[in-house]
């Protein structure tokens, strides 16, 4: 478990204890990333994030600056490693300033993926869920994983952004009071957490990028290598983020 770290006076959530105690006590939250495919959105038109699949068009751009702005009470923002991405995360810490519900982007990730990956599904035994994703995604396995998969909502998962309207109306036929809503759909996934979290803060809302990537698609980034082989992942030592 990494140490907490203060930056420009504001704390700099490190430690992942939060996420698993507020899923096991029905704390909702909603825990937004922005990572550097998001940060090249908010700085520049025409970006490419989430791995290829989505191009950052005007709309995208305000909405993801708009996200990462949003103030309210347990409303996470994830921002990029200070070693890894120092210029994306200088524009992120000029955004966000003393906000103290800042966090890592990575929080759940690289080193403390094998930890989230063990854990999470144990702190949602008392939770139902809504999942949001590509059509890529298999969520049927999220049940063989343990989770309590009430509902699926798969769009295409080139360029998600252009279904972002249809989601924020869909979406909320389908939320209940103390669900989790876990939503994996790069960048869009940000927005629609934000959006919604806003208009129903009795519900949990996630951005999942990836993380459950070897379960819905047996698609297996570094972070997610090496586990078994070496007890640590694949992923670029860093003294902060891994």
């Amino acid at each position: 478990m990494t140490k907490e770290l203060v930056i420009r006076g504001s704390l700099m959530i490190k430690k992942y204890d939060w996420f698993f105690e507020n899923l096991q006590n029905k704390v909702n939250f909603c825990y937004v990333r922005f990572n550097d495919g998001e940060m090249m959105g908010i700085e520049r038109l025409g970006a490419v994030a989430a791995r290829g699949d989505q191009i950052v068009n005007s709309s995208l751009k305000a909405a993801l600056t708009d996200a990462i702005k949003h103030r309210q009470s347990n409303y996470y923002v994830g921002i990029p490693c200070s070693i890894c991405y120092p210029h994306l995360n200088r524009l992120a810490k000029e955004i966000v300033g003393d906000y103290k519900l800042t966090t890592s982007a990575v929080l759940l990730t690289n080193r403390n993926w094998k930890y989230f990956y063990d854990n999470f599904s144990k702190s949602m035994t008392s939770r139902k869920m809504l999942w949001v994703g590509g059509k890529d995604q298999d969520p049927e396995k999220l049940k063989d994983y343990g989770l309590n998969i009430e509902k699926t909502i798969r769009v295409h998962n080139k360029d998600s952004w252009s279904f972002y309207e249809d989601l924020k109306n869909v979406i909320p036929k389908y939320v209940k009071d103390d669900y989790v809503v876990g939503i994996s759909l790069g960048p869009t996934a940000r927005v629609l957490c934000r959006r919604l979290f806003e208009e129903f803060p009795n519900v949990t809302f996630l951005d999942m990028g990836s993380l459950l990537d070897p379960v819905t698609k047996g698609k297996y980034f570094d972070a997610h290598k090496g586990w078994e082989q070496t007890g640590f992942n694949y992923v670029r030592r860093c003294k902060e983020c891994n």
